[in-house]
């Protein structure tokens, strides 16, 4: 019975010892023969006698030298010498489960202690090595194979858009659906497919038309069309402007700084072409007719001069398939008609009798009065018709 409590008090003592930390409450010197510490990669580097204020994490207590109160401890990084105060000497110098050793025993042991652990940290060093140098192939690895999808990808995106581009212009917007309304005049659209325009600005497009003007001439005009969220959404919309957003909005045209002025001055321009090729006006329209032998005229002119228009006399001849005259004549309209308005002449009856077979009239020239008294005569080849 005595050997029994003998043993299993030797149990609670190493049990204890091994659970033990040594601090300055119960030893009197604590130093590390060799102790590793794990640097900021992660690899344990070897420091020897080093002071500790505290001793833990124990793994084996292998020798306890009762002359000089040391207790050597293997923890799970060091290899220690810790002295003893007085109360924990009187434990350990009877303790049978710490051998008790003398300076050169123990300096055998310490010594296959520090290669066993030197051996350890020598594995978990390779370990680390190993992994970081695995964790670089890989990560190299990935990055090849990142940028080798990276490029496929980037090289489909770039057909995509250069297919993209062979197939659309970049001032030909996707607007499909939307109705959009100008905030300069009173125009509105609605495109199922594209709006022409000749850049973005501030959430609005600027939408170019060309506007008719008379004798085949035409002009630009600039509308400003306000983007809703909706059209903003739009995934063709949105891709156009991934293609062509740069271009949209670094055009440069005046119109995009002054619709307004842009707007005048290209309808002034043509204006001005119209005037060139008639310095006196043009025929909208005109007609006649024969029926029952009695000449019926009509005809509408636009004024392009200056001057106010008082009369407009408009001489004509009337023939045959075959080119004989069967009558000639004339009809006078009566103004004003001030510069750039239009107005119209009619005569459903008149003394003018013709044969059965007339069938064709030309008009030979036009003798036009101004208010200032002055006159002008517009011979055939210079009449304009609209």
């Amino acid at each position: 019975m005595k050997r029994y409590l003998t043993f299993l008090a030797c149990l609670i003592v190493a049990s204890t010892l091994k659970a033990q930390n040594y601090n300055s409450s119960n030893s009197l010197a604590r130093v590390a023969l060799v102790n590793y510490v794990q640097d900021e990669k992660g690899f344990f580097q070897k420091k020897e006698n080093v002071n500790l204020q505290e001793v833990s994490q124990v793994v084996s207590s292998y020798g306890y030298n009762k002359k000089s109160h040391e207790l050597y401890l293997e923890t799970e990084r060091a290899n220690c010498i810790v002295t003893v105060n007085d109360d924990l000497h009187k434990i350990l110098k009877k303790s049978k489960s710490i051998p008790q050793m003398k300076d050169d025993e123990l300096n055998v042991k310490s010594v296959e202690v520090n290669k066993k652990l030197e051996e350890k940290f020598a594995r978990l060093n390779q370990a680390r090595e190993k992994f970081i140098n695995d964790s670089i192939q890989k990560a190299r690895e990935d990055s090849i194979k990142k940028a080798r999808e990276d490029s496929i990808r980037f090289a489909k995106l770039a057909k995509q858009k250069d297919d993209y581009r062979k197939a659309h212009n970049w001032m030909w917007v996707p607007v499909e659906n939307t109705m959009l309304s100008c905030s300069l005049c009173d125009k509105t659209v609605f495109s199922k497919d594209s709006l022409l325009c000749a850049g973005f600005r501030n959430d609005t497009l600027y939408h170019i038309t060309y506007e008719d003007m008379a004798l085949d001439e035409s002009y630009v005009k600039v509308h400003k069309m306000y983007v809703p969220a909706s059209l903003k959404s739009n995934e063709k919309f949105k891709y156009h402007f991934e293609v062509y957003g740069d271009s949209l909005r670094a055009f440069k045209l005046g119109a995009l700084e002054d619709p307004e002025s842009f707007n005048s001055y290209t309808a002034y321009s043509a204006s001005q072409r119209v005037k060139a090729k008639a310095p006196n006006g043009y025929f909208e329209d005109w007609g006649w007719n024969d029926e029952y032998g009695t000449i019926t005229f009509n005809f509408r002119y636009t004024n392009t001069n200056k001057n106010t228009i008082k009369y407009i006399e408009v001489f004509w001849v009337v023939t045959n398939d075959v080119g004989d005259v069967r009558k000639t004549g004339s009809f006078r309209g009566t103004g004003p008609l001030a510069e750039w308005e239009t107005a119209s002449w009619n005569w459903d009856h008149s003394l003018y009798f013709v044969a059965g077979d007339a069938t064709k009239m030309d008009i030979r020239k036009v003798i036009i009065t101004y208010m200032n008294g002055s006159k002008v005569t517009v011979p055939k080849n210079k009449l304009q018709f609209n």
